[in-house]
C-alpha cells in the first residue's frame, strides 16, 4: 500500500467506527511495513507460529547459522539435516512444515516470485497446500509481505484479544462480522491498530 493508501484507509476507519477513531488518535498513523517476498520470509512465518517475536527470532537466527548464514533458500534448507534444526529449537512439526515448503519450492509447486501477481484467494490457497502452513500463516503472508489492504486473521490470538478488549463482545463468527464489516476494504490496516493497542507489533 502506498502512503497515500494507507491515508484513505485511516479516513474510511475514522468515519465507519468510532473504536478505531480512538486508537487511531492515540496511536497516530501506522503505515503498513512490508518484508522481502522469499523463501526465507516464508521460512520465518513458519517458525513464528504459536510463539512470541523473540523466541521466533531467535530460533531463526540459528536455522540461518546452521545453513551456512545470510537469508534462507530452498537448497539452503534441503542442506540442513533435521537434527541440526532441532538443536535450533525447531519442533519436529516445524521440521516437517519446512521440508514441505522446501519440496513445493523446489518442485515449482509453489513459485515464491509470482505470488505477488495472482489474486487474495489464489495466494491463500497455494500457501496453504503446504503441510503445516495453515491460514494465519498465508494471511500474515497476504498482509505483511504482499500489502493486501483487506486481510483479517480471525484466529490470530492478539486480535482476538484486542476486539475483546476494546469491543466487549463474546467472540463468535458473527460478532466478529458485525465488528469488522465496516472496516472493509482495510481490514489489514485496522488489524494494525488493534496489533498496537496491545503493544505487540507483528
Amino acid at each position: 500500500m502506498t502512503p497515500a493508501e494507507v491515508h484513505n484507509a485511516i479516513r474510511h476507519l475514522r468515519r465507519v467506527d468510532p473504536m478505531m477513531k480512538s486508537l487511531i488518535k492515540l496511536h497516530g498513523v501506522i503505515a503498513l511495513s512490508t518484508i522481502k517476498n522469499d523463501f526465507d520470509t516464508l521460512a520465518s512465518i513458519i517458525i513464528g507460529q504459536q510463539l512470541s517475536g523473540k523466541a521466533a527470532d531467535t530460533i531463526f537466527a540459528r536455522i540461518r547459522t546452521a545453513a551456512g548464514s545470510g537469508r534462507l533458500t530452498a537448497k539452503r534448507m534441503a542442506g540442513c539435516s533435521d537434527a541440526q534444526l532441532q538443536k535450533a529449537g525447531v519442533s519436529r512439526p516445524k521440521i516437517r512444515a519446512l521440508r514441505s515448503l522446501t519440496e513445493h519450492v523446489q518442485m515449482r509447486k509453489l513459485q515464491v516470485s509470482k505470488l505477488a501477481m495472482l489474486r487474495d484467494e489464489v495466494v491463500f490457497e497455494k500457501i496453504t497446500q503446504v503441510k503445516g502452513m495453515g491460514p494465519w500463516s498465508a494471511q500474515m503472508y497476504l498482509m505483511f509481505v504482499l500489502a493486501r489492504p483487506d486481510i483479517f486473521p480471525e484466529k490470530d490470538l492478539g486480535i482476538r484479544k484486542a476486539i475483546v478488549r476494546h469491543y466487549g463482545v463474546e467472540l463468535s463468527p458473527d460478532s466478529l462480522e458485525k465488528i469488522t464489516a465496516c472496516w472493509r476494504p482495510y481490514r489489514t490496516i485496522a488489524c494494525l491498530y488493534l496489533w498496537r493497542s496491545l503493544n505487540n507489533r507483528p
